[in-house]
């Protein structure tokens, strides 16, 4: 029976929307219908469906709702509110409002890195939004005193948001810089790929892929040949210096606090930042992070006199709020001795049966290796919030590298007469 009545009272809806003019009724003395008019169109509500039937009520609210428009109008007093009156008009409206709302657009920001203004909006729209108490009012008054009221709605206008409040919540997140030395080859590679983040516009959410951005390392895309580091050994390749790149872009994504989700190390320490702070890219390693801001980013690049220059800017990170980086050295790697490369087998093996012939000769010294953990930190002032582990790195060792001059006379012990002693040495490389 429940359901049964339920489906009677839904039956009972009727809405008319007409162009020219609201329905007509019977007289009766009261009014049956009400007419809002949005001004493009007006909208015909008729009885029935404002005495509920269409809502989830309970059956016997439904039953009880049965007032007419009249009657629940000059039933009002002042302690009583229109919503609680007619709660059906004030649902249909929420429901049918966005039909004829404008919502306000705050135009978009624009970026001009390296410009003043740095940034600008355009394409602001007004907005507008139903008078709610002013339509209330009139309904309850035009019930009241027409058997066919009509009740015409009046808008109010949203203005955006002012250009310079949207501009001033833009801020400075990070800036990191680093140093190259002098190569042509390399500081053509790295202002290609440099250049391909200024001006960059990150949404909030969104991934950033270096390889993505960067694109193709080649020379048909402009790269050239410059050191590069394969299997702990440093060769020339094309794209050399892109990984100084990528590992100012680290720095400066990781001060932003930006969420880092791919970063790499290489087999050898680099000398233009500390141990731990690298960022190396390749064609199967990239580096990844995401704009957790809540509000999009932009990039600034830069490449003047040797020094690269990333900064991002988006919005606050907050009051006094910092991220950094912080690396703690595990373990040492001792470098082992090698001969050079281009040293003839045979010589190391004559040298290995008849040492007393050569003089061993530092070519190039090598340098320690080291195995190191890279931590997050993020700080208020000087109050550290958090430090969570983000990798762990392990740096090659370089050996010291020997080469073998054979000796043009034969050794000799010192002697009375105070002749030199020649100093052999005996360890051997591997």
């Amino acid at each position: 029976m429940r359901n049964t009545t339920k489906w009677l009272l839904s039956c009972t809806m009727l809405l008319a929307v007409t162009f020219c003019g609201a329905w007509s009724f019977p007289h009766t003395g009261a009014p049956t219908a009400l007419t809002i008019n949005f001004g493009t169109e007006q909208v015909v509500l008729t009885e029935n469906i404002l005495q509920g039937g269409w809502y989830n009520y309970d059956d016997r609210q439904i039953l009880t709702q049965g007032k007419s428009l009249f009657s629940r109008a000059t039933s009002m007093t002042e302690s009583d509110t229109f919503a609680g009156t007619f709660p059906d008009i004030v649902q249909y409206l929420d429901r049918i409002a966005p039909k004829y709302e404008v919502a306000a657009f705050n135009g978009q920001i624009d970026f001009h890195p390296h410009q003043t203004p740095r940034f600008t909006v355009r394409g602001q729209k007004v907005g507008r939004i139903i008078d709610r108490e002013r339509l209330y009012a009139e309904i309850v008054n035009a019930l009241k005193g027409n058997q066919y009221p009509v009740v015409k709605v009046d808008y109010r206008t949203v203005e955006p948001t002012p250009a310079a409040q949207i501009l001033q919540n833009i801020k400075q997140r990070s800036r990191f810089s680093t140093d190259c030395t002098t190569n042509p080859d390399r500081e053509n590679n790295i202002a290609l790929a440099l250049g391909k983040f200024n001006g960059l516009r990150v949404n909030p959410g969104e991934q950033v892929s270096f390889n993505q951005v960067v694109g193709r390392r080649s020379t048909a895309t402009g790269f050239r040949e410059a050191k590069i580091i394969v299997n702990g050994e440093y060769v020339d390749g094309v794209g050399g210096g892109v990984c100084q790149v990528s590992t100012t872009i680290f720095n400066a994504a990781v001060q932003a606090g930006l969420q880092i989700t791919e970063s790499h190390h290489h087999s050898l320490r680099s000398s233009y930042i500390p141990l731990g702070q690298d960022a190396m890219v390749s064609g199967a390693a990239d580096l990844r992070f995401v704009n957790n801001t809540g509000a999009p980013i932009y990039f600034e690049t830069s490449f003047h006199d040797h020094r690269l220059t990333v900064a991002i800017y988006g919005r606050d990170k907050g009051p006094n709020i910092t991220y950094r980086l912080d690396t703690a050295v595990t373990k040492t790697l001792e470098p082992k001795d090698k001969w050079v490369d281009n040293l003839p087998a045979t010589t190391i093996k004559d040298y290995q049966n008849h040492p007393d012939r050569y003089d061993r000769v530092l070519v190039k010294s090598g340098y320690m290796g080291h195995v190191v953990d890279t931590y997050l930190e993020t700080y208020q002032g000087n109050k550290r919030l958090s430090r969570k582990l983000l990798r762990h790195n392990t740096y090659q060792a370089v050996p010291h590298r020997y080469t073998l001059h054979r000796r043009e006379v034969a050794p000799t012990e010192t002697t009375d007469t105070g002749t030199s002693q020649i100093q052999i040495t005996k360890n051997t490389p591997n």
